[in-house]
C-alpha cells in the first residue's frame, strides 16, 4: 500500500496560476500482469524469448481491459491471461492442445457462474462472446460452436475429461489403460462435446471406425466397451445421460472374414474338456492342466487367468482386475471343485501370481507360451481350427444356459456386456451368492470332477 500526491491548479485573485497539492487516499497495488495507463487498466504478459518469433517478434501481449473500475478489471484479467497462456502452450507444441483449449472454455463458464452481480456477469459474458467471435474468424464455425456449447449450454468437453477418467481407472493394467485411452481419443476425434452426441452421431462414429480404421466386429465391440466406460464416467460425475446411446445394438453387424471365423468357434463338450485336462496331466504339463481346470470352472479368458494375483483370491471368489473389455472387470465365484486346486496354487506361488507364466509378451502378457502349448495339445487330441482355448469359455456358457441360469447372471460371471440396456445401465449386477449358485451348475466327470493333482 502507498500514498500518492494529487495536484490541481487554482487561480488566485491576482490571476496567477497556483498549484495546490494534497495527499490522496491510500492506493492499492495493482495485481500482477496489470498496468494503469491514461485510458484505464491494461493486461500485460511477457512472451518467452524463444517463442517471440512465432508472435511477430512481440515482446509481450498487451490488451485494454476496457474499464477504469479496478474490480471489473480484475475479473476480466484472469480470462485474458488464460487465453494468452493457451497460445503460448500451443506454440510450445503441447500434446494436449485440444484439452487445453477446452479447459479454457470451462474457465469462461466457471467465471460466469461464480459472478452474482448481474452487471458484472453481463460484462464477462460480453467478453466471452467476443472470444467466440474471434474463434469464428480464426478457427471456423465448428470451433466457435464448440466454445458456445461449453460456455453457455453447459455441455461437457470430452477431451478435457479424459485425464480425470484415466485417473479413475489407474488401477488397471497398462495395456488396458492404453487401449481405453485410445478408444476415448477416437471418440473425441468425432465428437467435441457431449452436446454433439446423439443416436445418429453414434452410428456414424461406429461406421467410421469400421470403415476408415478397418476394425472387425469383435475389435469394434471391444472398443465400444471402453467407450462405454468413459461415457458411464461422464454420466455419473456430470449428470449426462448418454450411455443408452452406446449399446451393442448400435454396432450393427458386418460380415468381415475375421469376425465370421471367430463366430465359427464352437464350444467343447464337457467330456472333451475333461479329455484335454487328462491329456495335459499325461504329458506331465502341470501348468497347462491347471489353467484348463481354472478356465473350465470360471469361463475366464486365458490371459485373465494368467493375470490373477494372490490378493485377487478369496475363499468364495476370484477378482478379475484386468480384462480386454470394461465388462470383464468382475468378481467370479469360486466353484467348490476348484477349492483344493486353488489352495495349492496359492501356496506354491513364488511370483505373486497363481499360475506360472512368462512376462515377455507385450504389456506383460503372461500366457503366450501356454496358448501355444494348448494349441499343440488340442491338435494332438484330434481337434481342429474351430476349437480354441476360448471354446472352453463357450462350454461354460453352454452349461449355464442349459441349466437355466439367466442371461444377465451369466454375463456377470463371464464378463460380457449385459444384453439388455436396463440391467447394463442401472443394475448393480447379480450378488455373489447368486453367482455361486449359478456356477455350481457347471460339472465335469473324471479327473476334472475335482482337480487337485500335484505332478512330480
Amino acid at each position: 500500500m502507498s500514498e500518492y500526491l494529487c495536484g490541481f491548479p487554482f487561480s488566485d485573485v491576482c490571476g496567477k496560476c497556483v498549484w495546490f497539492f494534497t495527499f490522496s487516499h491510500t492506493m492499492q497495488p495493482l495485481p500482477k500482469y496489470m498496468q494503469l495507463r491514461r485510458r484505464g487498466y491494461y493486461a500485460v504478459l511477457e512472451i518467452p524469448k524463444a517463442l517471440r518469433s512465432i508472435f511477430d517478434d512481440k515482446a509481450r501481449f498487451v490488451k485494454s481491459l476496457g474499464t477504469r473500475d479496478l474490480r471489473v478489471a480484475e475479473q476480466r484479467l484472469g480470462l485474458i491471461l488464460l487465453g494468452w497462456r493457451k497460445l503460448i502452450e500451443k506454440a510450445k507444441g503441447s500434446d494436449s492442445a485440444l484439452a487445453s483449449i477446452q479447459w479454457e472454455y470451462q474457465q469462461w463458464r466457471s467465471q460466469i457462474e461464480s459472478i452474482t452481480d448481474d452487471f458484472d456477469k453481463a460484462d464477462v459474458e460480453s467478453l466471452a462472446h467476443e472470444r467466440i467471435e474471434e474463434l469464428l474468424r480464426t478457427k471456423g464455425r465448428e470451433a466457435a460452436s464448440e466454445a458456445y456449447a461449453v460456455i453457455f449450454k453447459k455441455a461437457q468437453p470430452l477431451a478435457a475429461r479424459i485425464d480425470e477418467w484415466m485417473a479413475s481407472i489407474g488401477h488397471l493394467a497398462a495395456k488396458t489403460q492404453a487401449t481405453s485411452k485410445k478408444a476415448a481419443m477416437e471418440l473425441c476425434e468425432h465428437f467435441k462435446t457431449t452436446a454433439d452426441i446423439d443416436k445418429e452421431g453414434v452410428k456414424g462414429f461406429l461406421v467410421k471406425l469400421r470403415t476408415d480404421k478397418k476394425l472387425s466386429d469383435k475389435t469394434l465391440s471391444c472398443r465400444l466397451s471402453f467407450v462405454r466406460s468413459f461415457i458411464s464416467y461422464l454420466d455419473e460425475k456430470y449428470g449426462t445421460d448418454l450411455l443408452p446411446l452406446f449399446t451393442i445394438k448400435a454396432l450393427g453387424r458386418g460380415a468381415d472374414a475375421k469376425s465370421v471365423k471367430q463366430r465359427a468357434w464352437v464350444p467343447f463338450k464337457a467330456s472333451e474338456v475333461t479329455q484335454l485336462y487328462q491329456a495335459a496331466i499325461d504329458k506331465q504339463d502341470g501348468v497347462l492342466a491347471d489353467i484348463i481346470a481354472c478356465a473350465a470352472y470360471t469361463g475366464c479368458r486365458i490371459e485373465e487367468l494368467g493375470q490373477i494375483k494372490l490378493e485377487h483370491v478369496t475363499e468364495e471368489s476370484i477378482t478379475i482386475a484386468d480384462s480386454k473389455t470394461a465388462a470383464g472387470i468382475r468378481e467370479v465365484p469360486l466353484h467348490p471343485a476348484l477349492s483344493k486346486l486353488m489352495d495349492r496354487l496359492v501356496s506354491e506361488s513364488t511370483d505373486g501370481y497363481i499360475l506360472k507364466g512368462s512376462d515377455k509378451g507385450s504389456y506383460g502378457k503372461r500366457t503366450d507360451a501356454l496358448g501355444k502349448r494348448f494349441g499343440q495339445l488340442k491338435r494332438q487330441e484330434g481337434f481342429g481350427d474351430r476349437h480354441v482355448f476360448h471354446s472352453i469359455r463357450k462350454s461354460v456358457v453352454s452349461q449355464l444356459e442349459q441349466a437355466g441360469v439367466s442371461e444377465n447372471t451369466t454375463a456377470d460371471i463371464i464378463g460380457h456386456d449385459k444384453p439388455r440396456i436396463t440391467y447394463g445401465l442401472y443394475s448393480a449386477g447379480a450378488s455373489l451368492k447368486q453367482k455361486i449358485d449359478a456356477i455350481k451348475q457347471v460339472r465335469y466327470e473324471g479327473a476334472l470332477g475335482m482337480p487337485k493333482h500335484l505332478l512330480a
